[in-house]
């Protein structure tokens, strides 16, 4: 016996797709490739050198904005359409090294026990802008009071060229008297500064024509570790710049403005990239011949987590560590709306970090890094 289309139970029936339910649902899925493909791309954009690939950096920029929107529509698929999730779910597991260097998930990691501290140190890496404070705070110098409030057995600081009393920068003769007390040894180069409890010596380095990183070689408690002071080349934007750009975020873009950012901003973007490119090589070059057993890289890449110059240090078995110890996206640089994390510390030797806590403070354009070290036993 047959049965007709009319008499088949409605529970065995197969639901009739209009053509426009099946126009959207491909639609849906297109945009879910899209992002599934973009955020492969970001993630793994830091694998080409800016130097030889134009625009590489700039993609690895866009890898927060791809992470939330593939996070977003996951989300909804699971609630609409669980067989599409299965391609943002599959792109993100693809991606989950990368991933975990932008939004790592560690648990906290507790107190040090009193046989750690006793074999800990902390090292506050921090761009001042030259001591100036963008809020303009009255009072005394509060990049100077956050630097002796924290105490740090190092400090590596990049945008200062000395340190002396000034009106202008509110800068006190206690706070100088207080920062020469507490640190013996103090070494500028260029716009680099260490401060150190310990006694340190300066690395031969031909500063002539270079003033993105400094080394120095510093003795704590008997172990040599070499630091590198970096500030890498920064976009380099002008104040008309980053009103274009700030007009852009806003939503008041018209077309001349979105021209101006394809032809201008990036342009600017991808010369930064590749320069620093040259300057990750240079650095690795002491790196080789200076370095030692224990090292430590640290300051203002200009760069996002997981990018090319990153990736090239770790071939010098140097690791991150934020992605060690960190939990959820971090933002380092706090003007401008260029909301990234673009300060780093790398490190290397006889030593674990510990932990590492960013401060908070505005007065300059870069938050503060305080990074706890544990040597081991």
């Amino acid at each position: 016996m047959t049965y007709s289309k009319r008499n088949t139970p409605l529970a065995t029936r197969k639901p009739v797709r209009s053509r426009w339910w099946k126009l959207g649902y491909s639609l849906w899925l297109a945009l879910n490739i899209i992002v599934a493909v973009g955020l492969i791309c970001s993630s793994y954009a830091g694998v080409f050198n800016p130097a030889e690939v134009t625009g590489a950096g700039i993609v690895g920029m866009t890898l927060p904005g791809w992470s939330g929107v593939a996070v977003f529509l996951t989300v909804f698929n699971l609630i609409w359409w669980r067989r599409t999730s299965l391609l943002l779910i599959m792109a993100m597991l693809v991606c989950a090294k990368p991933l975990w260097y932008f939004c790592p998930l560690n648990l906290p990691p507790g107190k040090l026990s009193p046989e750690e501290a006793e074999r800990s140190f902390t090292l506050l890496t921090y761009n001042t802008l030259g001591l100036m404070d963008q809020e303009s705070q009255p009072g005394p110098n509060r990049t100077l009071e956050y630097i002796l409030d924290q105490d740090a057995d190092i400090v590596c600081i990049q945008e200062l060229y000395f340190v002396s009393e000034s009106e202008s920068l509110g800068v006190t003769a206690e706070q100088v008297a207080a920062l020469h007390k507490r640190y013996p040894y103090i070494v500028f180069t260029k716009s680099q500064c260490v401060m150190s409890k310990y006694p340190l010596s300066a690395l031969h380095i031909d500063y002539s024509g270079c003033d993105d990183f400094a080394a120095y070689q510093i003795d704590v408690d008997g172990h040599l570790i070499s630091v590198f002071n970096c500030h890498f080349q920064s976009i380099g934007l002008t104040g008309e710049d980053k009103q274009l750009y700030t007009r852009i975020t806003d939503g008041h873009a018209n077309r001349n403005s979105v021209n101006e950012v394809s032809n201008h901003l990036l342009a600017k973007l991808m010369h930064a990239n590749r320069k620093r490119a040259r300057q990750i090589e240079m650095i690795g070059r002491y790196i080789k011949h200076y370095g030692g057993e224990n090292v430590i890289v640290c300051g203002d890449f200009n760069d996002v987590p997981d990018c090319f110059g990153l990736r090239r240090l770790a071939e010098f078995n140097l690791q991150e560590v934020y992605p060690q110890v960190g939990f959820g996206p971090m933002i380092t640089y706090n003007a401008n709306r260029f909301y990234f994390r673009i300060d780093h510390v790398l490190y290397r030797g006889c030593f674990k970090a510990h932990s590492m806590v960013r401060g908070s403070l505005k007065s300059s354009d870069h938050y503060p890094l305080t990074t706890t070290f544990v040597f081991n036993d």
